[in-house]
């Protein structure tokens, strides 16, 4: 194990604010436990918070009236569901999507442009062509088929740029 890794997942610095950000996702959906959080954060990335971070986290929003303990068919597993105060409170949170998605695009460009030394008019092909991608996805987000249009777009855009070196 090098420096940089501990455990399974490389460590990467996490923004201030996203567990929280990504726990009142998941909470809004229905009753949820620390370790069904972690096991969709990990499900999407390459990174599982610690109970270290989750737990306090979730008593620090239950102590806040934000959740509650939510008592189901499995006595062993405290999940918690969001209060009223909560679904106030998340719509506050969740707008950090915004900052978030702001700080997103500094890496990515940072990420492309400095590490990776791409040119400037290739790195705005490429922001284009991820921001029409996002626009598509969000304005026609639910839509099956207009899913599987995106997806068939996307799949057809990566056999073209690998077929550029073959």
């Amino acid at each position: 194990m090098n420096s940089t890794s501990r455990g399974k997942y490389p460590r990467i610095g996490v923004p201030r604010g996203l567990l929280r950000h990504l726990s009142f996702q998941f909470l809004k959906e229905g009753p949820i436990s620390g370790s069904e959080i972690a096991d969709k954060i990990e499900e999407f990335a390459d990174w599982r918070p610690s109970p270290g971070s989750i737990y306090p986290l979730l008593s620090h929003m239950q102590e806040k009236g934000l959740i509650k303990v939510h008592l189901d068919e499995d006595p062993n597993l405290k999940r918690f569901k969001i209060t009223d105060a909560g679904r106030e409170y998340v719509k506050e949170v969740l707008s950090h999507g915004d900052h978030l998605k702001s700080r997103n695009l500094n890496l990515r460009k940072m990420y492309w442009r400095i590490h990776m030394g791409m040119p400037g008019e290739l790195y705005e092909s490429l922001g284009a062509l991820l921001d029409a991608v996002e626009e598509n996805y969000m304005m026609h987000k639910g839509n099956d088929e207009a899913s599987e249009g995106l997806k068939a777009a996307l799949d057809s855009a990566v056999n073209e740029i690998r077929e550029i070196d073959s």
